[in-house]
């Protein structure tokens, strides 16, 4: 594993433990979860940006234009 001196401003570092201390666990490993979500919301949202580059919008159409024009059923309304 590898370590990082972090410094933080000490108002951030109180909520930090503050939370870490509400959900019962050790700063370090609130510290991780935390980090290690946050990279993974990175990655989830550079892998919509790569799909959405890589969308055929003309065959989107073509889909949507064969949705039927109804009205929606009663409780789908907006």
């Amino acid at each position: 594993m590898s370590s990082y001196p972090l410094q933080l401003p000490e108002e951030l570092m109180q909520e930090v433990r503050r939370l870490a201390e509400v959900n019962q666990v050790p700063l370090e490993q609130w510290l991780i979860t935390v980090i290690s979500r946050h990279v993974a919301a990175e990655r989830s949202l550079s892998h919509l940006w790569q799909a959405a580059q890589a969308a055929d919008y003309d065959r989107f159409d073509q889909i949507l234009a064969r949705v039927p024009d109804v009205n929606p059923m009663p409780g789908d309304e907006l």
